[in-house]
């Protein structure tokens, strides 16, 4: 039998998740962790080689599972360029605002980003979502934009913004919908 449990590697994530999101990293104990995921702490070391790496983990599950639900949202059925942008914007609200372990690796100082190769992909193939959105708005005559290279920088980056300087009082609804609002009127053509 083998020692690696891909039930058990998503145990010690959802456990670590959970507590990244609620605690600041430096926290976090990977004694908590196995705690929590019902396993033992030199387990972790089977699966993750450091507090680190378990945390990048995270992020990249997120990341990818943000990504993975965007292409198949608009994938889905034929929509505007309008409704298509609209879905990954609130997508990236649902998953980033409010969100602390997101929040945190958005931050950039919690851990070092060395050999976060796999996320710096995922993030590229957003923009390019992102990117292809507007460019088929653009051909269609729903959005005017010069540069949508550029653009698809910015949209992920408002919400980022947003994200790390939340302002009291303000729900994920209303960000979704000002972004919303806000990005779609600078694309009307």
């Amino acid at each position: 039998m083998s020692k690696y449990s891909e039930e058990k590697r998503t145990r010690i994530l959802n456990a670590a998740a959970e507590l990244f999101a609620t605690q600041p990293f430096h926290k976090v104990l990977l004694s908590d962790i196995a705690t929590m995921a019902s396993v033992g702490k030199g387990t972790l070391y089977l699966y993750f080689t450091s507090k680190d790496e378990l945390y990048l983990s995270v992020v990249f599950r997120e990341l990818s599972g943000l990504v993975e639900e965007i292409k198949q949202m608009l994938g889905e059925k034929q929509q505007s360029a309008r409704e298509q942008m609209s879905i990954i914007i609130r997508e990236l609200v649902k998953r980033i605002y409010g969100n602390y372990t997101i929040t945190e690796l958005l931050r950039g100082a919690v851990v070092d980003l060395n050999g976060m190769e796999d996320c710096a992909q995922k993030r590229k193939e957003l923009r390019s979502l992102v990117e292809s959105v507007i460019r088929f708005g653009v051909k269609n005559g729903e959005f005017k934009d010069t540069n949508p290279a550029i653009t698809a920088q910015y949209v992920p980056g408002m919400i980022r913004s947003v994200s790390l300087f939340p302002l009291n009082d303000v729900d994920s609804t209303t960000i979704y919908e000002h972004s919303r609002d806000f990005i779609l009127k600078g694309l009307s053509a």
